[in-house]
């Protein structure tokens, strides 16, 4: 199991942010399934994006290292203007 929240903004910000990343097992009122997700949100927004049952893991990960790559672009490109 993996359950790890990082806030974005300092404790002295008014504002919220975080990332949630889990990987693991869940129980509703009638079965336990896998539940494998990354969500970031702000004060007003949040996107999850979560392994579908259409996902094979391979395709999820992929998913995670196409943002990863397209994050660090756009850092790339901020540290340079």
């Amino acid at each position: 199991m993996y359950n790890k929240r990082t806030w974005l903004n300092s404790e002295s910000c008014d504002s919220t942010g975080s990332i949630v990343a889990f990987d693991g097992k869940v129980t509703d009122s009638k079965k336990e399934y896998e539940q494998r997700f990354l969500e970031i949100a702000d004060c007003r927004n949040k996107v999850r994006l979560h392994k579908t049952s259409d996902d094979t893991n391979e395709d999820f990960l992929t998913k995670m290292k196409l943002i990863k790559s397209e994050i660090e672009q756009f850092i790339n490109h901020l540290e340079n203007i």
